[in-house]
């Protein structure tokens, strides 16, 4: 491998994204996209200066020209793509939800662990300065023991084409998988990732049946529910596509309401205005500001920086393969609970199974 790292993206509709943070990442050279729309291909070549264009994805893994590859194909393509990129032998960043289930991210993360190659899945909010910091605050003790963590974001109408996957059961949408990963990930993260024991949820499909275009491949539109973790902290969170709600309009004019609380017996967090609350009973209530916001595009920008230093050296990156199957896990546990109506046990330690069940 020279000193740059040749780096491939698979999809380039939100792969523009991670071009646009790799362009400006040392010791990286953008060598090849791929994307079945030329439009879109070309555009991305020649607005981030790529040397080559692939219609699909396998040709871009096959060519011999790069080293990693970011793939940010559908939910329901990761597994298959991730595996076809560590046969190539490329280390890999794959987009959010890192699987469609916990058997596929066993798959992934195993596979990962016999080719010797870096995986890492993408969730720049992690490289916000809310998460960040709340994390470490809560490390330290400033929170002290924290108990609960909270988080709502609901959108107040569909804001995509009929036939998006974000809406599909098949191509691995729905409220869950597409929006609640991202509130979920963000508490458990600033949480410190504690073993989760137990889940309990509820789901619904009330509107976005009338959304798509084929209703009988319609996800649900709502997710609800709670996470039980092995040191008594609970996690609950509210998460829907469409809801009679008003608040700003910040994702494609749709109306959005977005909350993430964690409380401890010390003080609580607001990670979305990125401020720290102490009350002082019959005195008053101090807020002050622990986080200065950064753009996105810093996030996907530190995200990027966090992978090609994995790689060169030769260590697990921020997110971990292993904190994507426990993530995994506690999405299916809640998807089942809804299923089925009844809480939901979890088993997050790796297992046998976990290590070669996917093999």
């Amino acid at each position: 491998m020279s000193d740059k790292i040749r780096i491939g993206i698979s999809g380039g509709r939100f792969g523009e994204r991670h071009a646009e943070a790799f362009a400006t990442t040392e010791g990286v050279d953008l060598v090849g996209v791929a994307d079945l729309d030329d439009e879109i291909r070309n555009r991305l070549i020649d607005t981030y200066g790529f040397k080559k264009g692939f219609e699909s994805h396998s040709e871009l893994v096959h060519s011999g020209d790069i080293d990693a590859i970011v793939i940010t194909t559908p939910t329901n393509l990761h597994e298959r793509h991730v595996s076809e990129a560590f046969d190539a032998g490329l280390h890999v960043l794959s987009e959010k939800p890192p699987a469609t289930n916990a058997r596929e991210m066993s798959q992934i993360v195993t596979t990962a662990g016999l080719v010797g190659k870096t995986y890492m899945w993408a969730r720049q909010q992690r490289f916000s300065n809310e998460l960040l910091n709340a994390r470490k605050m809560i490390e330290e003790g400033n929170l002290g023991e924290v108990y609960h963590a909270s988080a709502k974001w609901q959108w107040g109408w569909w804001p995509f084409e009929p036939d998006s996957w974000r809406g599909s059961v098949e191509r691995g949408g729905g409220a869950l998988l597409d929006i609640g990963i991202h509130i979920i990930d963000s508490l458990w993260f600033a949480i410190g990732c504690p073993d989760p024991v137990e889940a309990f949820a509820s789901a619904h499909n009330l509107l976005m049946k009338n959304e798509m275009s084929d209703p009988d491949d319609a996800a649900e539109d709502s997710s609800f529910g709670m996470v039980r973790f092995k040191n008594g902290a609970t996690l609950t969170y509210e998460t829907s596509f469409l809801t009679h709600i008003e608040g700003p309009r910040t994702l494609r004019d749709s109306s959005n309401v977005h909350q993430l609380q964690v409380f401890g017996s010390k003080a609580s967090i607001d990670m979305v205005s990125g401020e720290k609350i102490h009350v002082r009973p019959r005195e008053d209530i101090d807020i002050e500001s622990y986080a200065e916001a950064v753009e996105q595009e810093e996030t996907f920008k530190r995200q990027a920086r966090e992978f090609i230093d994995a790689i060169k050296e030769k260590r697990e990156p921020q997110n971990t393969g292993k904190q994507g199957l426990t993530l995994m896990k506690m999405l299916d546990a809640l998807a089942l609970s809804a299923k089925e109506k009844r809480a939901v046990s979890i088993k997050a330690e790796r297992s046998l199974e976990d290590l070669f069940g996917g093999v």
